[in-house]
């Protein structure tokens, strides 16, 4: 329960009845000549009452009730003796923190209040948010979220009835409601022009996930990552674009250089992974960095297997720069572009940065015959990393497309936008 639920002994408060008003309730039959009487207590009543609001604040609630069933107990009870000796009951629950009998109360209360004016429209919208709250507080979520809507529909804007009203939704299963009503408390904090809540942002992620509605979860996720960017909603966005079933193979290379440009990474398997991807794509000297990240880390490097790997990735990295001024040569003579991109990206690997991204850019001008787009993200990315910003938003701009591509550009631009 939030600090925005307010404690039940608070919401309660005006279920109690003061002396004076059940001293001043004592009968006093009209004459023809007076003003309407209001509606009065008989002796049989008034007495015991007092004598168990006197009980009360001494805290002796068991002799309390004594007198309040002695009142109970009188002949012929008027609707709204009834409702004074409700009252009073009322706050003896309060006071043992007894939620079920409360609740049975305030909805005898509100009942007997329907058709009359003895309660302050404020004052029935304090019990029905504290049917509420007692409900919530004894677990009924479908009953809270019941009376805490009465409350909404007789007029409260409490904030703490709406939230409360939202989590009873959630609480009792009803996700569906409880997603709309945080979707509506989101729509006004745009239209007052404030950030929405945090926490609401993230209750609702979790409730459209809940829902299977991958594309509203992302929704929510992409405005937190903006409004409140950490790693925790990083890494449940980059999560969500892995689990795309129309991911591109292709793309899942750039998906793991995302994730850890966002240090979402934790696990080893992050790293075996993100290496095994770049080796077997030709990037030695992006795998050995990243297998080195791992090392420094303490979650690579630590067994036979991990150590034949790395002295691999160093000869592969070292056959490279033995062979890039003949490879460079080659790939200029060919008519597609894409030898001469793959070798100026790995020279940006290998911190020859200047040089790696003037081949890329002639790799993309000479043309590309597959995935041209691919490439252009990758040049962007490459910018980005060498900390050229203007030159990475202006080619992630040029750079579109289907299976997670526009994703991949929106998510970077997002990054770089908070560098």
């Amino acid at each position: 329960m939030t600090k925005r639920i307010v404690h039940l002994a608070a919401l309660l408060a005006c279920s109690l009845v003061a002396p004076a008003a059940l001293a001043q309730a004592a009968a006093a039959p009209a004459t023809a000549a007076s003003a309407p009487a209001g509606p009065t207590l008989r002796n049989e009543v008034r007495t015991p009452l007092l004598e168990a609001q006197t009980l009360i604040g001494e805290k002796k609630y068991a002799p309390a009730k004594l007198k309040v069933q002695e009142a109970a107990g009188a002949a012929n009870k008027t609707p709204y003796e009834d409702y004074i000796t409700t009252r009073v009951l009322l706050s003896i629950a309060n006071a043992e923190d007894d939620a079920p009998t409360a609740n049975k109360l305030l909805e005898r209360i509100l009942q007997l209040t329907a058709n009359e004016t003895w309660l302050k429209p404020e004052d029935a919208l304090h019990l029905m948010h504290a049917a509420g709250i007692t409900h919530f507080r004894t677990k009924d979520y479908a009953q809270a979220a019941v009376w805490l809507e009465r409350n909404i529909k007789a007029g409260g804007t409490d904030e703490a009835v709406r939230d409360a009203r939202i989590r009873s939704y959630l609480l009792a299963g009803n996700l569906q409601r409880g997603a709309e009503l945080l979707d509506e408390e989101i729509a006004q904090s745009d239209k007052a022009g404030k950030a929405p809540s945090q926490s609401y942002l993230e209750i609702l992620a979790q409730a459209r996930s809940s829902l299977k509605d991958a594309a509203g979860a992302t929704r929510v996720l992409e405005r937190l990552v903006q409004l409140y960017p950490n790693k925790d909603h990083w890494r449940s966005l980059i999560n969500r674009l892995w689990a795309r079933a129309d991911l591109a193979t292709q793309l899942q290379l750039d998906v793991f250089r995302l994730a850890f440009q966002l240090g979402t990474h934790e696990e080893a398997t992050d790293f075996a992974e993100y290496v095994d991807f770049a080796q077997k794509a030709g990037f030695s000297a992006e795998a050995l960095r990243i297998f080195d990240q791992g090392a420094s880390a303490g979650l690579m490097g630590t067994t036979d297997a991990h150590k034949k790997l790395r002295v691999k990735l160093a000869q592969e990295v070292e056959q490279d720069r033995k062979t890039l001024a003949a490879d460079t040569a080659a790939a200029l003579k060919k008519p597609d572009g894409l030898a001469l991109f793959n070798l100026g990206f790995n020279m940006v690997a290998l911190q020859q940065v200047d040089k790696g991204l003037e081949l890329m850019e002639k790799g993309i001008a000479k043309g590309l015959a597959k995935r041209p787009a691919d490439a252009k993200l990758r040049l962007a990315v490459a910018y980005a990393q060498a900390g050229q910003t203007e030159k990475a938003q202006q080619a992630f701009t040029a750079v579109s497309g289907p299976e997670g591509l526009d994703d991949l550009v929106r998510y970077w631009q997002w990054v770089i936008r908070k560098n």
